[in-house]
């Protein structure tokens, strides 16, 4: 091999090598492991700031500062936690798998994003929703829905109703401000949620 191969072999590998850690460097997977297993309010910490007190309990602080906000959204640890019925999550320890009330929450992205994004999601008893957003808090035009049918339970052999997982994604034209994460109170569960 003469030395011009040789370095135009090295180039490609080395402008692969940037585009590989470009690419990576652009998503953002929202996992809920850092927070209170006994249940804390997700609110700021994926916009750089801290959760909210649920139930009196300890807020975490210090997130990382993706922009991104969350209302409504309980994050605790599971099966060891706030949601001793879910295991198997797709990461651990922790998941969303409550509201506060049956509207669900809203995921605010104020830079906004596009194209699609994608999660991992629960449903033993009860469908979910997703509706995505131009505007923060569900305002706007609806750019995407997408119904989230129930999965089963106890899978893999595991005892907890909330054991099968569903990954999916849904895709969607223009910029996307928000998400609405639906379904009824503390009966669906959600896990790495990636932009």
């Amino acid at each position: 091999m003469n030395a011009l191969t040789k370095r135009m072999g090295f180039a490609a590998i080395l402008v692969g090598s940037l585009l590989a850690c470009g690419i990576a460097s652009a998503t953002t997977v929202m996992t809920f492991d850092e927070f209170n297993p006994n249940g804390e309010y997700v609110g700021n910490y994926y916009n750089g700031g801290c959760g909210d007190s649920y139930n009196g309990g300890s807020v975490t602080c210090g997130g990382p500062n993706y922009g991104v906000t969350w209302t409504h959204a309980i994050a605790g640890g599971a099966p060891g936690g706030l949601f001793n019925n879910v295991d198997l999550e797709p990461s651990s320890p922790g998941v969303i798998g409550g509201f506060d009330d049956d509207t669900g929450s809203f995921m605010n992205v104020a830079a906004g994003f596009d194209t699609g994004f994608s999660f991992y999601y629960a449903a033993a008893n009860t469908a979910g929703s997703i509706n995505v957003y131009s505007g923060l808090n569900g305002t706007g035009t609806l750019l995407a829905s997408l119904a989230l049918p129930v999965n089963g339970s106890n899978c893999n052999g595991s005892f907890a109703a909330y054991s099968c997982w569903t990954p999916i994604g849904v895709a969607f034209d223009g910029i996307a401000q928000s998400v609405n994460f639906g379904g009824a109170a503390f009966y669906i569960a959600f896990d790495n949620v990636t932009l």
